[in-house]
């Protein structure tokens, strides 16, 4: 049966078991016994291993920090290294974001494209080279991932306690092949203990690599004319009187961190106003305009970090996270950086802003950047299998975003996104509203993936 036949036939299964993943809310929690990332992510991974299973692949669980299915000889193997953690679901969806929904040719639900879906595509490209007894001189392992969204921790794991395959592909991107990422370090800024103030709290953001939409504070009740009057004309502010106080609440535009230039924080725009209403201490108008000086140039270059390699992107810096509680600040910065930074430039940086502006890092994350030649025998594989099943030029490049392939030594982010495609407005990408996957790309990405699979048998890995 050619892979054309059998995704025809599979087609309602592969939608059946995409509907089944995504009808859990994956976002990591609290950890539990044999749960280190939540009850909800591990039962979504226990899901996975049941159908890898039911494909007759042979399965690992290693106690819910990572699972895998493999099939073939797995002396000197190939890895698809995919995630089934999702970063929280926002508000503004048209339809339940844990509900797979059909619209328009699209399916649409937290995870359907990052990265549920994409597993799943994996999960039915090895099921054809199975069911068609397709010789392999390397084994296939599916790598199925829960952290992805949150540090990949679960990678490094995997890294410290298993061989890794000789060539491994995440499908975590865009096609053709990204074989470069920025470095990412992210920190928090978080102030000492301060006294009575007009705000009595604040919160914003939901992922520390999301650029927040929406953001909310209560301010004391005896500065409501105040604030009316500046939140006049201002449509991206909007305020409830309550029994607690003033509840004021911004909107912006979602954006992913490593594109924010594509979106309005929403962190920015409510501490831009209270800095208007001048209703702040001065300890806090000196934070307020602290956070906003990084919020509102996602360049850097009020804060002195700006920079390009003329390889990847120029650096891009958000505040993803914000949040005012007993009396401290706390702001999550998250940084995408070229070549041109290193991580020990950086720390140096954020620590000395942090001393001028009397605040404390805690929290601290850096992975470097990687950068792969794009002439390597599987990646040139890689590039001509897409061009070959599209038509398009596949041209090897470089990112912004993190993916799993940065922990490890020999590994390439492939699709399945095709970033020239053309959808109707309401179709969200990744970390957006309204999350969707077109049910034809998703069909031709598994038959890049089956055949990619299939060719590299021929590689040198």
């Amino acid at each position: 049966m050619d892979i054309k036949s059998f995704l025809q036939q599979n087609k309602d299964n592969i939608i059946n078991d995409l509907s089944t993943l995504i009808g859990v809310r994956s976002v990591k929690s609290q950890p539990e016994d044999g749960a280190p990332f939540g009850r909800e992510i591990r039962n979504t991974q226990l899901l996975a291993i049941e159908m890898c299973k039911r494909e007759g692949f042979e399965t690992t669980d290693a106690e819910g920090m990572i699972a895998l299915a493999d099939y073939g000889p797995m002396e000197k193997h190939i890895g698809v290294f995919s995630h089934l953690d999702v970063v929280p679901e926002g508000e503004g969806w048209d339809s339940p974001a844990y509900e797979l929904t059909e619209r328009e040719g699209f399916l649409v639900g937290r995870g359907v494209g990052d990265n549920k879906g994409p597993f799943i595509m994996s999960l039915y490209a090895l099921k054809y080279i199975k069911e068609q007894n397709i010789p392999l001189n390397y084994g296939v392992r599916l790598i199925i991932g829960v952290d992805e969204e949150s540090g990949m921790t679960d990678a490094e794991y995997y890294t410290e306690n298993f061989v890794q395959p000789g060539f491994t592909f995440t499908p975590d991107s865009d096609f053709p092949v990204c074989h470069g990422e920025k470095g990412i370090y992210q920190t928090d800024f978080v102030s000492r203990q301060l006294g009575e103030s007009a705000v009595i709290c604040l919160e914003g953001g939901l992922a520390f690599n999301v650029v927040p939409d929406y953001a909310q504070c209560l301010v004391k009740a005896e500065f409501l004319e105040r604030l009316r009057e500046v939140a006049l004309g201002n449509d991206r502010i909007s305020l409830t009187e309550t029994v607690d106080g003033i509840k004021v609440e911004a909107t912006g535009v979602t954006a992913h961190a490593g594109t924010p230039f594509s979106g309005v924080n929403a962190i920015n725009q409510l501490l831009n106003f209270l800095i208007k209403t001048e209703i702040l201490s001065d300890d806090e108008l000196k934070i307020a305009r602290f956070i906003t000086s990084i919020a509102g140039d996602v360049y850097g270059k009020a804060i002195g970090i700006d920079c390009d390699d003329k390889i990847f992107t120029p650096l891009t810096i958000i505040v993803g996270v914000a949040s005012k509680a007993e009396g401290r600040y706390r702001a999550n910065i998250n940084v995408r950086y070229p070549t041109a930074m290193t991580q020990q430039a950086l720390q140096q940086k954020m620590a000395a802003l942090a001393e001028v502006n009397d605040l404390s890092l805690e929290n601290t994350r850096s992975m470097p950047p990687f950068y792969l030649d794009p002439n390597l025998p599987a990646i040139v594989t890689l590039r001509g299998i897409y061009e070959s099943l599209t038509g398009k030029d596949g041209t090897p490049y470089v990112m912004s975003g993190g993916t799993y392939a940065r922990k490890l030594n020999n590994a390439v982010a492939f699709g399945p996104d095709f970033k020239d495609n053309k959808y109707p407005d309401w179709v969200g990408a990744a970390h957006m509203k309204n999350e969707a996957l077109n049910i034809d790309d998703m069909m031709l990405a598994i038959e890049i993936y089956t055949e990619v699979l299939i060719r590299l048998q021929e590689v040198e890995i």
